[in-house]
């Protein structure tokens, strides 16, 4: 209780920070979020810190082959930092989902109209850290897309707060959607034998001390539990198999030896 009572507050005082910032900020970027969105998102007021997120995440689909006329699904599409990024390049569609509301709010009322090739869409599903009033489960949620409809998709920082079940819903529905040569980019904390070390002698940029009932994750706050979630790798893999898909690439980050953010990025693709 205390911990959302906290939350709460401090996103109330989050809010203060935008007229402040639209004061004090020379600059009339109308494609620059309010401050309080990128203090709740990325930690910082500087606008240079969301434009790097939105340079990090262009760059990422960029040297994977993304193309002017690819269709892009941005799944936690958030302050619109992959969509803001590609606003000059793609010119095949672009949609993103998200759960916080105040976020889909802006990047509709912000980017689409003067980009309509890029929609945003809420999506209402329950989550105890970003959406505990939400009226769905992320377990029966259906992507409003048709089959085969994306050549990238892109998960930034998603199953790092989704429980087993609920990245098996959504690895099926990526496998329905992705085009036949077609990329997703997905973000993890994997558990294996190296990471589970780090974790367990308390070296990890999160704790994840809490084992999960499921006995196949591991989470960084029994209160909140989806606040960071840390899976098992061989659970994925297992997964991966039996939704028809396969790891293309993996970059493996350093989460787990301290090392903030640095998650472990997967390139998956249709399993052929």
């Amino acid at each position: 209780m205390w911990r959302r009572v906290a939350s709460r507050t401090r996103r109330a005082v989050y809010r203060l920070a935008t007229p402040l910032d639209r004061v004090l900020r020379r600059s009339k970027d109308l494609l620059l979020p309010p401050a309080h969105l990128r203090l709740y998102y990325y930690n910082s007021l500087a606008p240079e810190a969301f434009a790097q997120a939105c340079r990090n995440t262009r760059a990422e689909l960029m040297t994977r082959g993304l193309q002017p006329q690819h269709r892009v699904l941005d799944i936690g599409s958030g302050i619109g930092n992959l969509a803001i990024g590609l606003v000059d390049y793609l010119q095949g569609g672009y949609d993103g989902v998200e759960i916080h509301p105040e976020a889909v709010a802006w990047c509709q009322h912000h980017i689409t109209p003067r980009h309509r090739a890029f929609r945003f869409h809420r999506a209402d599903v329950e989550s105890s850290a970003y959406n505990p009033s939400g009226r769905g489960s992320a377990t029966m949620y259906r992507f409003p897309f048709p089959d085969r409809a994306f050549d990238f998709i892109v998960l930034a920082s998603v199953f790092t707060h989704m429980f087993p079940e609920q990245v098996e819903t959504y690895l099926q529905e990526i496998a329905r959607l992705l085009a036949p040569e077609g990329k997703c980019l997905a973000s993890f904390f994997l558990l294996n034998d190296e990471t589970r070390a780090g974790v367990e002698a308390g070296q990890s940029f999160l704790s994840f001390q809490v084992n999960h009932a499921s006995g196949l994750c591991r989470l960084h706050d029994a209160a909140v539990p989806e606040a960071a979630v840390a899976i098992e790798e061989r659970f994925v893999l297992e997964l991966l198999g039996r939704t028809g898909l396969r790891i293309a690439e993996a970059r493996r980050g350093s989460w787990w030896r301290g090392t903030a953010h640095d998650q472990d990025l997967l390139t998956i693709v249709l399993n052929s």
